[in-house]
């Protein structure tokens, strides 16, 4: 694969699989294959198995700068880390967007008609989805990690934000890898698809069959 600004690589012995910016990475695999684990390690959360590295830009993925990579986890109900819509959009980042940025991201992903002080324990599972989206977007992270996006979301609505991340990752020149279950959701955006057969077992590049 040729070079590229940033990278995301696994590696073990002679072979790797790398990641560049504006790409979206499908990982597959069966339900207990270690999916959500994988994403741990490309977060820098869990130790790779042994003999495999996990790095970005060359450096171990553990000792990346907090500010590089940003992770979705699987969770619903979601865990907030503010109380209402607006604390979330702002949570943890170095500057405070203004009020017009937090309104105009949330348009950017379809949430228009939501209000900087709605309580965030009545967001429905797409406005949960979507806003953590915006939350990460102001973050402007090098690689986002996304666990199951898609679960429960009807199809068409799967399809149309699995279309708006990839062309958010290519908009703003970052590295998205979604690990899901229904991965037909992302079939059409993915410019790679990694496979996990086993926890402890590098992934292989192509989908599970």
């Amino acid at each position: 694969m040729s070079a590229c600004q940033h990278t995301l690589k696994i590696t073990e012995a002679k072979t790797s699989l790398q990641a560049c910016p504006g790409e979206l990475v499908l990982i597959t695999g069966a339900v207990g294959s270690g999916k959500s684990l994988w994403l741990k390690r490309m977060a820098g959360l869990t130790p790779p198995p042994d003999k495999v590295s996990v790095s970005i830009d060359g450096k171990s993925s553990d000792n990346a700068p907090a500010q590089t990579v940003s992770m979705l986890f699987d969770r619903w109900p979601a865990i907030w880390l503010g109380q209402h819509v607006g604390e979330e959009l702002s949570f943890g980042l170095s500057r405070r967007p203004t009020r017009s940025e937090m309104i105009d991201r949330l348009k950017a992903w379809d949430l228009d008609g939501l209000s900087l002080s709605a309580d965030l324990t009545s967001l429905n599972r797409r406005q949960a989805i979507r806003l953590s989206l915006a939350a990460i977007s102001l973050a402007s992270p090098l690689l986002v990690l996304l666990d199951n996006p898609t679960d429960s979301l009807p199809e068409q609505e799967a399809r149309s934000l699995s279309t708006e991340v990839a062309a958010w990752a290519k908009a703003a020149n970052l590295i998205v890898v979604v690990a899901c279950n229904r991965w037909q959701d992302w079939q059409a955006e993915a410019t790679q698809t990694w496979c996990i057969h086993a926890p402890e077992v590098m992934p292989q590049s192509g989908r599970q069959t």
